[in-house]
């Protein structure tokens, strides 16, 4: 199971990026007045459902991460993680600040001191702002293999059902009433997509069962909670967000359904170039095309130019650089930094 490559998972990757890169050039960008071009409404009223794509990559990750904590150790798991983050994360976050200074950008600046801090990947801990808003889910990411890796070495891996079944409780709780401490440490909010890929992986993996199919259904309750019914009630249910209520659920739900898919092994996907390359570049995309996308649809040598011609030409711009950054940056430095982290069992690691 360790060995097989889940190329529906990689085309997935592709989705979830894809959605939210059109997010925040279609919608969130104009919201926020940081881009002055329009796309036409329809297209906006989609493009504004992107931030699911998120949700998205937390399901995947429940999926993947827990796979990659099979039979491996708690040093080879911290190994595995760290080689395939860190070193695109290492030059993307730099780039991503010599960018705001040479535009001379002050909604989007950057001190030494956060850049510094940023570097570790997790500068909420420190109270400092992310270098760029959307690495915000990194370090939801991070909280959560913090979780697998502790799960990992005290032994607990064998009794996941009883720690989802914790997990959905606490987020239970928390939907109920929410409580800082758990959202911010144990990612209670986002604990439903994180499990329901865990719950998928154990389904494939095991077979189905009844705690392990009740987990999902729970997972999947919780998620419809916190995307839909949660957002309605805290605007007091305007018609507006009836609407998004819906459409929210609704694309939920179709993930949830796409996991099922897997799950029982009803869809496989050869390999291609598609899915190759939706593996391979996701991760570069989403470290590089917020900020560096904003100020160059902004660029003011580019505002003669339509407002689609910018996003397009913008889309060229970071998927060169995101090739760049996967071809110099992470096949080079990934296997090397997970040998010196793994030690000796580094060469037999794999990274999903």
């Amino acid at each position: 199971m360790q060995r097989h490559r889940f190329h529906e998972i990689d085309l997935l990757r592709g989705i979830a990026c894809a959605m939210v890169v059109a997010f925040h050039y279609l919608w969130r960008g104009q919201q926020a007045d940081w881009l002055h071009g329009h796309a036409p409404g329809w297209l906006a009223g989609a493009a504004q459902y992107g931030y699911l794509g998120v949700h998205l990559f937390f399901m995947i990750s429940g999926f993947v991460i827990f796979m990659s904590a099979q039979g491996v150790s708690g040093r080879q798991f911290v190994a595995s993680r760290a080689a395939r983050l860190y070193p695109a994360f290492w030059v993307a976050a730099p780039l991503t600040a010599l960018v705001a200074w040479s535009f001379g950008s002050t909604l989007f600046g950057v001190t030494l001191p956060q850049l510094a801090a940023n570097m570790t990947m997790a500068p909420h801990w420190l109270g400092v702002e992310f270098v760029d808003g959307a690495y915000w889910s990194l370090a939801v990411e991070l909280h959560f293999y913090i979780m697998v890796w502790a799960a990992l070495v005290l032994g607990l891996l064998p009794r996941a059902t009883w720690l989802l079944a914790g997990w959905l409780l606490l987020s239970t709780l928390n939907a109920v009433r929410p409580i800082y401490p758990l959202e911010f440490w144990l990612n209670a909010k986002w604990a439903p997509f994180f499990a329901a890929g865990v719950c998928c992986y154990l389904i494939r993996e095991h077979g189905p069962s009844l705690e392990r199919c009740g987990l999902w259904l729970w997972s999947f309750c919780l998620a419809l909670f916190y995307v839909a019914v949660a957002p309605w009630l805290k605007q007091a249910g305007a018609e507006a967000s009836v609407q998004s209520a819906v459409v929210s659920a609704a694309l939920v739900s179709m993930f949830f359904g796409v996991f099922a898919l897997i799950a029982f092994d009803r869809w496989r996907m050869a390999a291609s170039r598609w899915t190759f390359w939706a593996g391979a570049l996701t991760y570069p995309v989403y470290l590089l095309h917020q900020n560096i996308g904003y100020l160059l649809i902004e660029a003011p040598g580019w505002q003669a130019l339509g407002f689609w011609l910018r996003v397009t030409l913008t889309c060229a711009v970071i998927g060169v650089l995101a090739w760049a950054l996967h071809r110099y940056v992470e096949r080079p430095l990934a296997p090397r930094l997970r040998r010196a982290l793994a030690g000796a069992g580094g060469l037999r690691l794999a990274t999903p």
